[in-house]
């Protein structure tokens, strides 16, 4: 564990400790709500790190740098936004295939793509949102927000 991590670890506890000493019921109720929602979120988890481990062994890191690496230029934040469009999960799910990405020389504006993508896009609930919102309003919020999710990549690559 890093620096960061203890540091946070002790930041935490000592919440904690002082939520205990306020009010016991009261951070009881709150631990209980917690681990119920890492319960539920727990699977998406699994199914995101066993999805890592096969890309492991099915995406070669040549070809991760080749689809989505500085050199592909334009392509690369496109190709980042149609697969965090079409791909579905909780947004936390997203950070590791992020940092594994990065980890494969993939470019930062590609990984800044795919995450705003899988957060805003959201072409699997399409369906349903045009359902309740009309098809103009969903279409033209996808579209918008399929194009912001590259310009925000761009720009954290550029920043960063």
């Amino acid at each position: 564990m890093t620096t960061t991590d203890w540091s946070l670890l002790i930041v935490m506890a000592a919440a904690l400790a002082i939520s205990w000493i306020k009010n016991r019921e009261l951070t009881k109720k709150a631990i209980k709500i917690g681990y119920k929602s890492f319960v539920n979120v727990l699977p998406f988890f699994i199914v995101v790190f066993a999805a890592i481990g096969l890309f492991e062994v099915l995406i070669s890191p040549q070809a991760i740098r080749g689809l989505l690496g500085g050199s592909r230029g334009v392509l690369a934040p496109v190709i980042a936004a149609v697969l965090g469009s079409i791909a579905s999960g909780p947004p936390a799910a997203v950070f590791p295939i992020g940092r594994y990405l990065l980890d494969q020389h993939a470019s930062v504006t590609a990984v800044a793509t795919l995450l705003t993508a899988w957060v805003a896009v959201g072409t699997a609930s399409l369906p349903a949102e045009i359902a309740y919102m009309g098809r103009r309003f969903a279409l033209t919020r996808w579209a918008v927000t399929f194009v912001f999710s590259i310009i925000v990549g761009v720009i954290m690559g550029w920043l960063l």
